[in-house]
């Protein structure tokens, strides 16, 4: 108890030992080798400089991420109905390892079909066309069409329009 009708509280944390990654499988994948797909996480299994940089300690934060690289990675290879279905995480008994599983779906492989221009042009078609990074005939990739929508935006801008909306909108054909 302290003054004025307040109470201290105090916590004590044991922490205990940090839990190494034992195991991370990628379940569903059939276009990449699981390998690869490895390749691109941060997190890891416990290795030779692991000790060190500390990747093969679980963290919630980093697996949210190497999700998210993994997200990228098949859409910007044409996966655009890409998911990950879901992840399990799960301890051994003894409190020591981890096992990382995740589920994904990788859908089909789209490529562009024809890339049109629209809305209310305040800049010649054609030169907002020079802009336009993704081509017919070329795998569908969100880096690409972002990339695009940043340039429309910077040129449109440059001209003095500061708040351009510009939007990408893909529509899949089954």
């Amino acid at each position: 108890p302290l003054e004025r009708n307040r109470v201290g509280i105090n916590f004590s944390v044991d922490e205990g030992e940090p839990t190494k990654i034992k195991a991370i499988s990628i379940v569903g994948a059939e276009a990449f080798s699981e390998k690869e797909l490895l390749g691109l996480f941060e997190l890891r299994t416990p290795g030779w400089f692991t000790w060190f940089t500390k990747t093969d300690q679980y963290s919630r934060q980093k697996l949210t991420a190497d999700l998210e690289k993994l997200r990228s990675f098949y859409m910007n290879r044409g996966y655009l109905e890409f998911s990950i279905d879901s992840t399990q995480v799960s301890m051994s008994p003894d409190k020591q390892d981890m096992f990382v599983t995740v589920n994904v779906n990788e859908g089909a492989q789209y490529h562009v079909s024809s890339v049109k221009l629209a809305g209310n042009f305040v800049l010649p078609e054609a030169e907002l066309a020079q802009l336009v990074r993704v081509r017919a005939g070329d795998l569908f990739s969100r880096e690409e069409l972002n990339e695009t929508t940043k340039r429309i935006s910077d040129r449109l801008g440059a001209e003095g329009y500061a708040f351009a909306n510009v939007n990408a909108s893909p529509e899949t054909d089954k």
